[in-house]
């Protein structure tokens, strides 16, 4: 009976969430972001949860402008080009404070394309953010593994920092 009990409150407090972010994107380390400006993007997602922790999944776009003020990178006259990278992340959202505000982490795939590569990177995310009446205030930390021997990255991974604002609806 208790049992029973238990399993009706814990479904009881399942939600279930949908959200969308533009985003402003920073690089980080000296050759990502000298070969590229900062970026824009958009991101997608839903979350199911039990209290106050989430499993979100989510679907983005990325777009980095290229300077051409970078500096030769080991291939002579080398630029690399706008940089798109789509990325299809799962994640954990661990809510604190009443759910106000967040902390999560994301991992998955990232479809990229540029001038001189194209295919499929590892992509991760750690953040914070503010959760407001439906509207979102956020700060990622991304890094995309390009692998080895890109011109125009500092060893295999790259960084940028995402700012976000946007909303959610709860179900």
């Amino acid at each position: 009976m208790v049992l029973l009990a238990g399993f009706q409150s814990a479904h009881a407090q399942r939600l279930f969430t949908i959200f969308v972010n533009p985003m402003y994107n920073a690089p980080s380390g000296d050759k990502f972001s000298g070969a590229y400006n900062a970026g824009f993007g958009i991101e997608g997602g839903a979350g199911i949860g039990w209290g106050r922790t989430f499993l979100t999944g989510t679907l983005g776009y990325n777009w980095f402008n290229a300077t051409g003020k970078y500096k030769n990178f080991g291939l002579p006259g080398t630029k690399p080009g706008n940089l798109t990278a789509t990325p299809i992340k799962v994640g954990i959202r661990q809510y604190l404070f009443g759910r106000m505000l967040y902390a999560k982490v994301d991992g998955g795939v990232a479809f990229t394309n540029n001038k001189h590569d194209k295919g499929s990177k590892f992509i991760a995310d750690a953040g914070v953010g503010v959760k407001l009446a439906g509207f979102n205030l956020g700060i990622d930390v991304n890094t995309l593994n390009f692998g080895l021997g890109e011109p125009y990255t500092s060893g295999k991974w790259v960084n940028w920092v995402s700012f976000k604002a946007g909303w959610s609806f709860g179900l």
